[in-house]
């Protein structure tokens, strides 16, 4: 089943869909977390062939467009992390709250910032498992450099590839310690990393070892891009997710 959906979160309308397995229900769900400049389908189909995947074994699966990005009100110079962090807690809360859902079988996935989200999201609910997709852990140097901001120095927008990218998205995002803010999750995590992420270094899953320790299972998938823009690498990242997630259950 798909199902279009609208969320008000401080007063700014996003909107998403869910996919669910045919039956009554309830199913363990996903709460899917897009990453920057995209959106819920993601780029290539990324995400929607994810969720239809995730129906086939047995999961819900729920995606929004945060606010400025894709259907969701706004402009893309709306567009903050910290607002997406919001988000992203509110999203989680209302996939908890729905009937299709069970409670404790509701997890946070997300690709690129949406797994630093997703990270972000675990540390505050503390579900059984979440996956976090080449987690943009190194988000600001990665935009800044492609459009030369420069701390103080900030442009009110930028033109980022067709894009128009706020100054105070970078005042924003330079103000967050992603990893504080992931501190404290007690349970399983899986990471899948490209091994030729043109825009995330790999090495940025050192810092979640750190963070995370033995609780953490690392995939590195050999000559991948930061798209998963291949159809091996991305079938092996859905492969991964989705046996994580079945033994993951509680």
């Amino acid at each position: 089943m798909y199902k279009p959906v609208e969320l008000k979160v401080d007063d700014k309308l996003i909107r998403g869909c869910v996919r669910t397995p045919q039956g009554p229900g309830p199913f363990p769900a996903v709460c899917f977390y897009h990453g920057f400049s995209v959106d819920k389908v993601g780029l290539l189909r990324l995400h929607e062939m994810f969720a239809r995947m995730l129906v086939d074994n047995g999961f819900a699966c729920v995606r929004f467009d945060f606010y400025g990005c894709g259907e969701s009100d706004g402009n893309f110079s709306d567009m903050r992390v910290s607002d997406e962090i919001i988000q992203g807690k509110a999203i989680y809360e209302w996939t908890l709250a729905q009937d299709f859902a069970i409670p404790e079988k509701v997890y946070p996935v997300g690709h690129s910032l949406g797994g630093v989200i997703a990270s972000i999201v675990a540390a505050s609910y503390q579900p059984p498992a979440a996956v976090l997709w080449s987690p943009a852990l190194s988000v600001y140097y990665d935009i800044s450099g492609r459009v030369g901001a420069v701390p103080d120095h900030y442009e009110k927008t930028y033109d980022l590839d067709g894009l128009d990218v706020s100054g105070g998205f970078f005042e924003d995002v330079r103000s967050l310690d992603f990893l504080k803010m992931a501190s404290g999750y007690k349970n399983r995590v899986l990471v899948i990393h490209g091994e030729k992420d043109e825009k995330i270094p790999a090495a940025v899953t050192g810092n979640y070892r750190d963070l995370y320790g033995k609780a953490m299972k690392l995939v590195i998938v050999k000559g991948c891009n930061h798209q998963f823009s291949s159809m091996p690498w991305r079938q092996q990242a859905y492969n991964e997710t989705v046996s994580f997630l079945l033994n993951g259950r509680p």
